[in-house]
């Protein structure tokens, strides 16, 4: 793929969510691009796509959307106000027994939420005490009144994802022939308690993140990471549910849980994305993931016609009379 097809693919992706971009950032998230780029290799040529791809202080947009650059502003101060609330009620989350890693994750991780929008989780727990922890984390939330669920969705907590170490990577529940919205997911990934598990994360999930989508984590995903250690009750929960007391709690809860889980997930449309298993429970009643792709081809088939266009324009320019 060449420079100019990346750059088109990867800015069209986040004009799906209203995101413009920095050349910086261009550069960060540049997709299917299979060798290093330096950053004014990356102005230069957008330089030369300009009429297509358009500057506007910092930003690059495409052509018609320049009101996007006042969203991704306002909505920053939406984000730090999200992030002030998962300050606030993750301190609890991250004590419960047997949580290996907190991030959050979708469109608070890049900074980009709605006033409307819920903080999505993603959560690692240990092996074999999946069932009784999300319960915990469940309970938490709801007691606080912050857990999403029916209409309440707004700046609350959406409990949709939990894995285990077994299935760290991603690739299990990829889309073919290719994820966009699952790769950028991955890399945005923000973890907010377990640097540790977060390195396994990145271990498991770089190789088909860089080989598929030309994309890298990066050092700055562990900024918000504030959380550190057990707190003396979580060690004590754990010692004390770490063994056959723990692995009977957890058949049970299983046991009341597992059922229903199913039932539900059997319930919902062909539009849903759940997975229920001891390792995975993802529950996505409606996943875009399919819509979103189809909206970024055309986007992407357009501006590349347009790009077409003007080059054309230039070579007419530029060719010398008769």
């Amino acid at each position: 793929m060449d420079l100019k097809q990346s750059i088109i693919k990867t800015i069209a992706f986040f004009d799906l969510f209203d995101f413009p971009l920095k050349a910086e950032e261009i550069q960060e998230y540049l997709y299917q691009y299979d060798r290093p780029v330096h950053i004014k290799e990356i102005q230069e040529t957008l330089k030369e796509m300009e009429g297509v791809v358009n500057p506007i202080h910092d930003f690059f947009v495409l052509g018609g959307r320049e009101k996007i650059i006042d969203t991704r502003k306002a909505r920053k101060f939406i984000a730090e106000k999200w992030w002030g609330r998962v300050r606030q009620y993750m301190q609890y989350v991250v004590q419960v027994p047997f949580v290996e890693m907190v991030a959050v994750c979708n469109n608070l991780a890049y900074d980009n939420p709605s006033e409307d929008s819920d903080i999505d989780l993603f959560i690692i727990i240990r092996e074999g005490r999946m069932w009784l922890a999300r319960l915990l984390i469940t309970l938490i939330l709801q007691f606080f009144g912050v857990r999403r669920h029916a209409d309440k969705i707004a700046g609350r907590f959406c409990l949709s994802f939990f894995v285990t170490p077994k299935q760290l990577s991603l690739s299990a529940v990829e889309m073919k022939p290719e994820d966009p919205y699952l790769a950028y997911w991955t890399k945005w990934l923000m973890p907010i308690y377990g640097s540790e598990m977060y390195a396994q994360f990145k271990n498991q999930n770089q190789i088909w993140l860089q080989k598929g989508y030309g994309l890298r984590f990066s050092d700055l995903n562990q900024k918000q990471n504030v959380f550190q250690g057990k707190g003396a009750l979580r060690k004590g929960l754990e010692w004390m549910l770490g063994g056959w007391l723990g692995d009977q709690i957890e058949k049970a809860i299983r046991k009341l849980w597992l059922p229903r889980t199913t039932r539900h997930a059997a319930a919902l449309g062909p539009e849903a994305s759940v997975v229920v298993s001891d390792d995975m429970l993802k529950f996505h009643n409606h996943d875009k993931r399919k819509e979103y792709f189809e909206k970024w081809m055309t986007i992407v088939s357009q501006t590349l016609s347009e790009l077409g266009e003007l080059e054309k324009q230039k070579e007419t320019q530029n060719s010398p009379p008769g």
